[in-house]
C-alpha cells in the first residue's frame, strides 16, 4: 500500500522548483547579458576618455634682455691724462677715432675737426692732423687733468700743480707729466684758467 506524501511538503517543492527556474530580477539599468560593462573607460565626471594624447603646452620665450648700458661715459668719468682721455688717444687714425664711440663725424679739410659726444654743444673739440692723427683734445668745465687742474681755477693754482708752466702769447704751456711729446695748453683771462688742451708739442693744424 503506497504512502500519501503531505500536501505540505509538496507544495513546498513545486516553489523550490519554480524559484530556481526563473531570472534573476534585474533593474531597468542593467545591461543585457552579453553586453559590455558601460562603466569601463568613462571618467568620473561621466566624459569619455579622450584618445587624443594632451600636446604640452610651449614654453614661454624668455624676456628680452635688458638694453646694453650706454657706452657714451659721462663728465664725472672723464679725465684728461697725459695720452687723451677715455678712450680716445693722441695718435689715433680718423678710423680708430670714430670707433671709439667718443667722437661726432669730422669734418674734414686739410685737417679734421669734431668734438666729443659727451661735451656740451660747441665744446669738447678733437683736432685731427693729416699727419699725427689725433692731434688736440679740448675740454670744458667739470674735465679735470690727472693732476687736478680744470677750467676756472686760478692762475696761483696752475703754477702750483705745474710749477714749469710758462705764459706764451695767445696761452701757456706745460709739461704734461707721463708724455714728453704733449704738452697741456692752458689760456688764462683774468687770473682764472679760461680752456685747457691736450696736444701734440709739434701739432701743425694751428698756431
Amino acid at each position: 500500500m503506497m504512502r500519501a506524501t503531505p500536501l505540505v511538503g509538496t507544495l513546498t517543492c513545486l516553489l523550490l522548483v519554480a524559484a530556481c527556474a526563473s531570472p534573476a530580477h534585474q533593474n531597468g539599468n542593467a545591461a543585457p547579458a552579453g553586453s559590455p560593462d558601460p562603466t569601463i573607460g568613462a571618467t568620473t565626471t561621466g566624459t569619455p576618455a579622450s584618445s587624443t594624447p594632451s600636446t604640452p603646452s610651449a614654453p614661454s620665450a624668455p624676456s628680452s634682455p635688458s638694453a646694453r648700458p650706454s657706452s657714451k661715459p659721462t663728465t664725472e668719468q672723464l679725465v684728461l691724462g697725459p695720452n687723451g682721455i677715455g678712450s680716445l688717444k693722441l695718435g689715433m687714425t680718423r678710423q680708430q677715432a670714430d670707433a671709439t664711440g667718443m667722437v661726432r663725424p669730422f669734418e674734414m679739410s686739410r685737417c679734421g675737426y669734431s668734438s666729443l659726444r659727451a661735451a656740451p654743444a660747441e665744446e669738447g673739440n678733437v683736432t685731427l692732423s693729416p699727419t699725427l692723427g689725433i692731434a688736440a683734445i679740448d675740454v670744458w668745465p667739470g674735465i679735470k687733468t690727472r693732476e687736478g687742474l680744470g677750467i676756472g681755477m686760478s692762475s696761483a693754482e696752475v703754477l702750483r700743480i705745474y710749477p714749469a708752466y710758462r705764459e706764451g702769447v695767445n696761452a701757456g704751456y706745460a709739461t704734461t707729466p707721463g708724455n714728453d711729446k704733449a704738452v697741456y695748453r692752458i689760456a688764462t683771462r683774468n687770473g682764472k684758467v679760461t680752456a685747457l688742451t691736450l696736444q701734440f708739442k709739434n701739432q701743425d693744424c694751428y698756431e
